[in-house]
Formats: C-alpha cells, structure tokens, sequence
C-alpha cells in the first residue's frame, strides 16, 4: 500500500491526544476514613473491573477514529484488480487519422468518433505517467497530458497511409525501453490493409474496438496515353470499392470538364481528348462524392506539344527506320531534325545507337569526350537480359547483346540490372543496336510505343511524369532542382530519392533554369479504399493475445491493467464513523447505567 499525500500521515500523532488527556487527568483520590463507606467497598471491586474495560474501549475507539481520519487524509492506495487509480505508467496512444478517417458515418466522421476515445485515454492518465502521441505519420512524440488534448482537439485526416501494426510497433518499442511499466493504446479504423503482418509489439497493447464502416469507392489508378498528346489523347481511370452500379466520371483539365463516363470498381473508365494546348496541364479525375471524399479524386499532368520533328540515319537500322515511319504517318511524329536518331554523335538532341562494326567504336567514344559527355562505351557483352524502366514497350523485352556502358548521370532503363538507356543533357544513349539479333524488342508490340516514348519523352520533351502516393518516398530526375505546386514553389535540397508532399495535387518538377521538366501527380494510396477492418483473430495475431478489440467500458477496465491501484481514503473514512458510532452508543450506554 502506497499513499499520494504521505505527509498527512502527520495526523497521526493526533491519535494519541485521547491517551495524553487521559494520563493527565488520572489522580488518587485521598482516602477518609468512613464506617458507611465500607460497606461500599465490595459495590466498588464489583464495578472497577467493568468501568475500567469500558473506559480502555472508549479510548482505544477515539484513538482509531482520529488514526483513521489521518490516513484518509493521507490518500492510500493499494495495488487491487479494481479502481480508478493507477501507479506511474508508459503510455503510448496511436491515433489513426490517416486518409480512411475521413469517412463520414452516422453524420460523423470516423475521426470524431476515434479522437473522442483517444481523449478518454489521456483522460485515465495521471500526472507522473510518460505519455507518447502517435499519428497518421507513424513517429511516437513524447508529450504531456494537456498537449496530447490540445493535439487531438486540431486533429484533421491528412493525406496519408498509416500502417497501423508498423506504428504500434515502434510505439511498443519507446514504451519497452522506458523504465515504467507500459502499455499502447490503439485509436484506430483498423482497415485491414493497414494491420501488416510482422513481430508482435514488445509492450502490452490493447486495441480500442470500431464500428462497422460504411460503403466506399474511390479512384484507384488512372494512366494517360500517350504520354504527350499532340493530336489528342486517352485518360483510363481505374475504380476500386464497393458496389457493382455504374457512377458519373469526369475529367477536368484547367477547372473545365472536358469528357464524362460511367464506371463501376473493377472496370475502367475511358475518356478521349481532342486535342490540348501545348504545354503541361493539371487536370483531376473526379468520381462523385461518397462517404470517403479524399479517394474521388485523382491529379493527374497533362502535357500537349507538337509532333516531334525526327529524322533517321542510316546507321539507325531499318527496324527503326520503318517504326519512325509509322509515327510519322500517325502524327506522332513530323519530318526535321528536331531530334536524330543515328550511330555518330551530333549536334543538337541526339538518340545515339552503337556502329554495327566494332572498329568505329574508338570514334564514337573519343567524339563523346569531346563533348564533355561521361558516358562511354565499353566491352562488349552476350546473354540474355530482361529490361526495366519508366518506358513502355519493354515490358515483355530481352537483351541479348550490350555493350557495357560506363560513367556517370540520368540511367533511363536498364538490361539486368546495368545501365542499358542513358541520358546526358541532349544526348540520349542506348547500349543496344535495335535489332532482332541485339535484342527482341523490334520483334514485339511494344516497339513502337517504346520509340515514341523514347523520343518525345525521354529525347524532344525532357519531361517526366513521376507517380507518388502522398507522404511517400520517391526518385525524381536529376535534372529536378524544385517543386511548382499549389502552395507554391518548392526548393528540393537533394537530388534522388525525397518526400512526396503530403498534399495532393500536381507538383511540376523545374530545371535549374526555371524550365518545367516534368510533372509529380501526389495521389492518395489505392490502400486506403477498402474500409472492410481487420477480423478479431487478425488483431489478436498480429498485436498479442491480450489485444482485443474493447469497446469502450472494457477497455477502461483493461487500461493500466499491470499499474492498477484502488483509492481506500473512502473505506477508512467510512471506518471512522463507524468507530464514531460505537463511541457515541458506547459512552451513551455508560451514562444510562450511571443514572440507574
């Protein structure tokens, strides 16, 4: 048994007042001598021993009743399997307030509903407890009582995917090593894409329970062909959900809606476009407003510019020759020199191919020096490759010839794992001749697609578009120096791998020199629109046996479960009195039998 106000345990030095006034007022009386009184003598020896037992009681029950008075003062408590009172504790709460919070249910959003519960939490809490907050971005922040409160009443859903076993996780881990006991806390929708597989947590964790979600579709990918539309282009949307009736999809370009559909989860809405004006363009599929708004829409860049003006050398090959051919007749592309596509190096936008004959390679290397570019040609190579990259047609491609590329700048694609597309300022460079004894590209469907991607993506339009989940890590081209967004111009510090912004939207990515080299779509995670929550089992699986879910009365009783302590100043209050009322019926007792 412990006590939270030890010092009025002072008081108990007042119980022996009653044993102080009694020892003070205790006297021999004188003796005279009397003939009558002798024969009270015997009375007297008859009654002492009943007065001095009833006078021991009386002072005794005066002691405890004022001993019982000073304890109560003193607040005890003691460790018992119920009460309200808990020892000092690590408490870690995880808060959900990713993108699914937003749901509206009941006329509520399923946030109300979780930080209500989250402020019953903190509201157990006592003010020697080490308290963390953990939000949608997965990093516990050690706070106290009255900032958590504050932090929950300006809580908002943000854009973002929590993975709500990984933030128990590292929550569990803070609450371990701290030298209290601990428990977390979990104040979640639980979306069963959310709850991920992995160790269970190192601390106690109890999960708060959640109502049934409502229904919800959303917008789960969208793709733009092609990737520049000059005489115009398709924007496929792909849906997710709940649900199999046909809703309204539209497309915006510029605030203005430019085609509609209809579109159910599991199948793709498709919209044409005449024709856009050159340059980029943000533009957003929208979905009609459910229950989860932040999943309807979807930013997508657009980017419209003439036909590339391409001419072919002869050390091309004739495969390449005839694919520029066909996009040509297509309006993909138009005669010039916009951009050369050959095996010497030239001035302007070049896409170079390796010689056919070995012995010019050493020309081609020494004339790449002496344009400053570091990429080189190396050693020949033979096997067989697959190929990667942000480009289509290689997706069902092989490699079965290369030569080794060395230096150092922008690798477009790859052939097992290696450099196989490089780019250097306006020189493109590829490590394979496209033929079909060099590689099966030519020989696959995917080979005109490739050559269109190549030249007005990679070669004419420097432009890429980058797809980012909001919150997510993600590569952007080299040649990125910052951000154009809705909230402005935004420095990037370091090239290569950064953080999405956490705002959706389309960000255009800029060159050193103020150009718009390409577009970043910041979209919400496709995860977060199935709101069917993880099955008890799976809770208990991944965050322990005692997990749960609770709902809200149980979970208080589970709360603290390990530092849980009953206040008893009630019970020796209430034994006060009754020492009180023995006192009081005992000493009225002695006073009728005095009368008599």
């Amino acid at each position: 048994m412990g006590f939270l106000q030890p010092l009025a345990l002072l008081g108990l030095a007042a119980a022996g007042i009653p044993a102080l006034l009694h020892l003070l007022q205790r006297r021999t009386p004188p003796t005279v001598p009397f003939p009558a009184v002798r024969y009270l003598a015997e009375t007297e020896r008859r009654h002492s021993r009943r007065l001095k037992l009833r006078n021991l009681l009386l002072l005794l029950l005066r002691m405890a009743l004022l001993a019982c008075i000073a304890v109560a003062a003193a607040r005890p408590v003691a460790r018992l399997p119920f009460g309200d009172l808990h020892g000092p504790s690590a408490l870690a709460v995880v808060v959900d307030n990713s993108l699914s919070s937003a749901a509206v249910q009941g006329g509520r959003r399923v946030l109300d509903a979780l930080t209500d519960r989250a402020r019953g939490v903190f509201g157990r809490t006592a003010s020697g407890d080490h308290l963390w907050l953990v939000l949608a971005d997965g990093i516990p922040r050690r706070v106290t009582r009255i900032e958590a409160l504050l932090a929950l009443d300006s809580l908002r859903p943000a854009g973002v995917r929590l993975d709500v076993a990984d933030a128990v996780r590292a929550a569990a881990r803070v609450v371990a090593d701290d030298p209290l006991p601990g428990e977390v806390v979990v104040v979640s929708d639980l979306q069963r894409g959310a709850v991920s597989s992995g160790p269970l947590p190192p601390a106690r964790t109890l999960v708060a329970g959640v109502p049934a979600p409502p229904e919800n579709r959303g917008i789960a990918a969208v793709r733009i062909t092609p990737d520049v539309w000059s005489a115009g282009g398709t924007v496929v949307s792909t849906l997710d959900g709940t649900g199999t009736d046909d809703r309204p999809v539209r497309l915006e370009i510029g605030g203005v809606v430019v085609a509609r559909t209809l579109a159910a989860p599991g199948r793709d809405a498709v919209m044409s476009v005449e024709g856009v004006a050159p340059g980029w363009h943000a533009a957003r599929v929208l979905l009609d407003p459910d229950e989860l708004r932040g999943d309807d829409v979807w930013h997508v860049a657009v980017r419209g510019a003439p036909p590339t003006a391409t001419s072919v050398a002869r050390g091309a090959g004739p495969f390449v020759q005839q694919a520029i051919g066909v996009l040509q007749e297509a309006g993909r592309l138009s005669h010039g020199t916009e951009v050369r596509l050959g095996d010497r190096v030239e001035i302007g936008r070049t896409i170079l191919f390796p010689p056919d004959e070995p012995v010019e390679l050493g020309g081609v290397n020494r004339a790449l020096a002496a344009r400053g570019i570091p990429w080189r040609f190396g050693d020949p190579l033979t096997g067989e490759w697959t190929l990667q990259g942000d480009l289509r047609g290689l997706e069902d491609a092989r490699v079965l010839r290369r030569y080794h590329l060395t230096g150092e700048g922008q690798v477009v694609a790859t052939a097992g794992g290696e450099p196989w597309i490089v780019r250097q300022g306006a020189l493109v460079i590829v490590a394979s001749r496209l033929e079909p004894r060099w590689t099966t590209l030519p020989v696959t469907a995917g080979f005109v697609p490739f050559l269109d991607a190549l030249i007005n993506r990679v070669a004419a339009a420097e432009a890429w578009r980058v797809e980012a989940a909001a919150g997510a890590t993600v590569v952007l081209p080299s040649s990125a120096a910052a951000l154009l967004g809705p909230q402005g111009r935004l420095p990037l510090a370091t090239a290569g791998a950064v953080q999405a912004p956490t705002e959706p939207g389309v960000y255009f990515l800029l060159g050193n020199a103020g150009d718009t080299v390409g577009a970043l779509q910041v979209n919400h995670d496709r995860r977060e629109i199935p709101l069917e929550p993880a099955a008890p089992r799976e809770i208990r699986t991944v965050f322990g046996p005692d997990a749960g879910p609770y709902a809200a009365g149980a979970l208080d009783r589970e709360l603290f479960r390990g530092a849980r302590r009953a206040d008893l100043a009630g019970w020796f209050l209430a034994l006060a009195l009754l020492f009180a009322a023995v006192e009081l019926g005992l000493a009225s007792a002695g006073g009728r039998v005095r009368e008599d």
